[in-house]
């Protein structure tokens, strides 16, 4: 048997608290197992979109690359039409400026591994391509230093 109710209880309050407790969990609260893509990841960089030099290691500028970052995703424009579409970034403060990982995947044309720094308007990165085969391997290494795009 249960007691009867306090004439100061009030319903509806008690109603909106606990819907209120499933909706911040259900959205992603802290403590919360929500699905990686039921709730939007935002990073340090996000936002920021860099036109971009780049060239192979060693050598001259051969090349133009946008590099966006957008949704907790990284993206390089140069690279899309090889494959290589946006990826999971990681970005972590060191001082005045944020350093970047990402590893980009395409079906045909292998993984990049990207590394980078931003600071202020300034990107800073490098990217090491590597393709294998059963019969032969590519490993190179490439550079990028650009600008904000405004």
């Amino acid at each position: 048997m249960s007691a009867p109710l306090s004439p100061n209880f009030n319903l509806s309050a008690a109603v909106a608290i606990a819907l209120i407790s499933v909706t911040a969990v259900g959205a992603g609260a802290v403590g919360a197992a929500a699905s990686p893509s039921a709730v939007p990841t935002i990073s340090l960089l996000d936002g920021k979109t860099f036109v971009a030099q780049s060239g192979e290691k060693g050598k001259q500028a051969s090349n133009k690359d946008t590099i966006a970052f957008r949704y907790g995703r990284f993206l390089s424009e140069g690279c899309s039409p090889y494959g290589f579409g946006d990826a999971p970034y990681q970005a972590t403060v060191d001082g005045a400026a944020v350093r970047f990982h990402a590893e980009t995947h395409s079906p045909t044309h292998g993984t990049m591994i990207w590394d980078g720094i931003v600071k202020d308007d300034a990107i800073e990165a490098t990217s090491i391509w590597n393709r294998e085969r059963w019969y032969w391997k590519i490993k190179r290494e490439y550079w990028y230093r650009g600008q904000r795009k405004k």
